[in-house]
C-alpha cells in the first residue's frame, strides 16, 4: 500500500477461476496527479495479456509526457486513442483479435478526478451517502437502459461478459470520459471478475470500513465466495 499526505492506495490482482491472469493494472504519480487504471483482456481473443499490459503501460507513458502540460480530460483521450491504435497495429501485424478493457482515473490534489472508459471495467465512487460510477460499454448494461433488465438481474444474465467496445478491435474507439471528486471519497476501480459477482452494495460496505489493502484482499475474497469465475483484480484509493 502507498500512502502520501492526503491519499492512501493498494492494488491487487488474482487469477481467479482462470489459468491465466489477464488483467493489468497502474497505480503510481507522475506531472503532480495520481494515476490509476484496470484493464481485462476481451475473453474469447487471443493474447488478450498482451493488450491489458500494452494498454495500462501506454497509459503511463502518455501520463508521464503530457502531465501537467496538458488537461488531465485530454489526457486520457489520447492515452485511449494511442493504445487503441497500438493494439490495433499490433493485431494487424499478426493476425490476431487482441483487445481490453480499459478503466482509468488521473487524481489531482485537491481531489478532482478524470476518469476514462471503454468496455466494462469500473470506476466506482464511494460515500457513505452515494455511490457513483462509470457507465458500462456492455450488452447488458443496454439492455438495463432500456427497462429490459435491473441491475440485478444484469449480474446474472449469461451475456453479461459481452462487450460493446474494446481497445484494438477497430480502428477507432470512443472512450467515455467523466469528471468527478473524490475528496473524502473511496475510489475503487476493478476488472469484471469483482463486479459482476459482488454487489454494488458489499463493495461499498467493504470500501467504506477498510483501508485500501484490506478492502482489495476483502473484495478478491468476496468475489471468490462468490464463484467468479474470472481474474479479479482492485484498486482502492481513499481521499
Amino acid at each position: 500500500m502507498k500512502e502520501k499526505p492526503g491519499l492512501r492506495y493498494a492494488a491487487m490482482s488474482d487469477v481467479g477461476g482462470r489459468e491465466q491472469n489477464e488483467d493489468a493494472w497502474v497505480a503510481g504519480r507522475t506531472g503532480g496527479y495520481d494515476i490509476f487504471a484496470v484493464a481485462d483482456g476481451v475473453g474469447g481473443h487471443a493474447r488478450g495479456e498482451v493488450a491489458s499490459e500494452m494498454a495500462v503501460r501506454i497509459l503511463e507513458e502518455t501520463a508521464d509526457e503530457c502531465l501537467p502540460g496538458l488537461k488531465p480530460a485530454v489526457v486520457l483521450e489520447h492515452a485511449f486513442l494511442r493504445a487503441n491504435a497500438a493494439i490495433y497495429a499490433y493485431n494487424r501485424e499478426n493476425g490476431l483479435n487482441a483487445a481490453t478493457t480499459l478503466s482509468a482515473a488521473i487524481v489531482d490534489q485537491s481531489g478532482k478526478c478524470w476518469i476514462g472508459t471503454v468496455g466494462d471495467s469500473r470506476t466506482q465512487i464511494i460515500t457513505p451517502a452515494s455511490v457513483w460510477q462509470t457507465r458500462d460499454q456492455s450488452y447488458v448494461q443496454s439492455l438495463v437502459d432500456a427497462g429490459i433488465l435491473s441491475p440485478a438481474e444484469a449480474m446474472r444474465h449469461p451475456g453479461r461478459n459481452i462487450v460493446t467496445q474494446a481497445l484494438g478491435l477497430e480502428s477507432r474507439v470512443r472512450a467515455e470520459i467523466d469528471e468527478q471528486e473524490i475528496a473524502g471519497a473511496v475510489l475503487v476501480i476493478s476488472s469484471d471478475g469483482l463486479h459482476d459477482y459482488v454487489p454494488a452494495t458489499v463493495i461499498r460496505v467493504i470500501a467504506l470500513e477498510s483501508d485500501p489493502a484490506t478492502a482489495c484482499r476483502r473484495l478478491i475474497e468476496a468475489a471468490k465466495d462468490a464463484a467468479s469465475t474470472d481474474n479479479i483484480t482492485v484498486i482502492v484509493a481513499r481521499g
